[in-house]
């Protein structure tokens, strides 16, 4: 038997839904209901503006992000972090510029990119819910792992 959940960024009123799971002390194995989720911003300028969101996250050795990309179940290939997700049955990867080259060297990240089966780029209009939020999920994840400067600010 086999039980397909939707991506809660696909579900109606998903406060609602969380509320009353809560209530329940619903328990999941696996995170799905409570996922954090990344809405699609309305205009495709403020989608454009999104995709930079979290780049720039500084790391003082390209192997500290690499351990935490991986850590956190995504792929490192190529100089970029990857995810790779079903968007109505068409697979789409958002990759995130991670850096390459001597892991004991500085990096940053760059901002979130998404691309079809083939390696094409996916225009903005076309990328799914699912898609976007999973991938701004993982920038992210990436973006809180940046380095702090001596005054305690992140860089």
């Amino acid at each position: 038997m086999q039980v397909v959940l939707p991506h809660p960024v696909r579900l109606p009123d998903l406060t609602d839904l969380r509320e009353f799971a809560a209530d329940l002390g619903v328990r999941q194995e696996t995170l799905q209901l409570f996922r954090e989720v990344w809405a699609q911003p309305e205009s495709h300028d403020e989608r454009r503006r999104e995709l930079s969101r979290y780049a720039g996250a500084r790391y003082k050795e390209l192997r500290h992000v690499q351990a935490r990309t991986t850590s956190a179940g995504y792929r490192v290939q190529g100089g970029a972090a990857s995810v790779r997700v079903w968007e109505d049955g068409v697979p789409v990867v958002a990759s995130v510029w991670i850096g390459e080259g001597d892991p004991l060297y500085e990096t940053e990240t760059g901002p979130v990119h998404f691309t079809g089966p083939e390696g094409e780029a996916v225009a903005l209009a076309a990328v799914g819910p699912v898609a976007w939020s999973e991938g701004m999920r993982m920038a992210a994840n990436l973006h809180a792992g940046r380095i702090v400067d001596e005054d305690g600010e992140r860089a």
